[in-house]
């Protein structure tokens, strides 16, 4: 596949060891720098963060570079930065990104009004609704990869199998978080609102919602970080060869161009990490009841 999608990379396009380490030092040098002269721009956190990470790239480097591990099963980090600037540079990163990115955020919406609206349909209005926490429950104990045959007999081969599959991961964390959240809201808080006046949608704007947002917060991260995990089982239900990353995984796995996985991985772990800071910066966004 990899012949007809895109030819390989060329060993003279591959970033030297020495010319990486350059790259890497240059860089924390001029973090260093920046963190003395511009603070609020990189700050303590930040560069730490760097240093650690460039430290590591550094170890890897020099692990492959001296064989100490067979380069063939881990390639050198610059193979591995180098491979991605190709792959960049002839347009097929962008389309396997922008594919595993529209899937998650489908399902990650999708899970994220699900898991609100039956968390609280459970938890709340528990009376009318309590069947269906022990249905949930059933389900949620089957791993979500276990029903990539049956998504595929439903959906079909393509983005919609895909996308109930990330859905299935990230769904439950969010019900189960905004279960507890709904858990913690007092009598006394929805008798306030009641006296004076409010009807049940203002119980849940006023109270609920504001109440269990920081549980809701936290299971929107941790299944945005199962939506992550099941990318790669997700998108061996396409025969596209714009899937996204983790059909780009699957298929360089078949053919051992384990650069190319690891390619991906790194990337994957790239978005995961930006994705899960811009949740987090949303804590406190929402004032609960004091």
């Amino acid at each position: 596949m990899h012949g007809t999608v895109f030819p390989p990379i060329e060993s003279g396009e591959i970033l030297s060891t020495y010319l990486f380490l350059i790259i890497l030092l240059g860089a924390v040098f001029a973090l260093i720098v920046l963190n003395r002269t511009i603070p609020s721009l990189v700050n303590d956190s930040f560069l730490k963060g760097f240093v650690t990470l460039s430290g590591v790239l550094t170890a890897w480097e020099l692990i492959s570079f001296y064989k100490i591990v067979n380069p063939v099963l881990l390639p050198p980090a610059s193979k591995i930065f180098s491979m991605m600037v190709y792959l960049w540079s002839i347009g097929f990163l962008q389309s396997q990104i922008y594919s595993t990115l529209f899937q998650l955020t489908i399902a990650f919406i999708l899970a994220l009004v699900g898991g609100v609206i039956v968390g609280i349909l459970v938890s709340y209005f528990a009376e009318s609704f309590a069947f269906m926490e022990s249905l949930l429950n059933a389900v949620r104990v089957v791993p979500a990869p276990a029903w990539l045959a049956l998504s595929i007999l439903w959906f079909g081969i393509g983005h919609a199998s895909a996308i109930f599959i990330i859905w299935l991961g990230c769904f439950f964390p969010i019900f189960l978080n905004t279960v507890a959240g709904v858990g913690k809201v007092e009598p006394v808080q929805v008798e306030s609102v009641r006296n004076f006046g409010g009807d049940n949608y203002d119980v849940l704007w006023y109270v609920l919602l504001p109440v269990a947002y920081p549980q809701i917060l936290m299971g929107a991260r941790i299944g945005l970080g199962i939506g992550w995990i099941t990318v790669v089982t997700a998108e061996l239900a396409s025969a596209d060869a714009n899937a996204g990353l983790g059909w780009m995984i699957s298929d360089s796995r078949i053919l051992l161009d384990i650069t190319t996985v690891m390619c991906a991985m790194v990337i994957i772990g790239t978005l995961g990490v930006i994705t899960d800071s811009f949740l987090n910066r949303l804590d406190g966004l929402v004032k609960g009841w004091s």
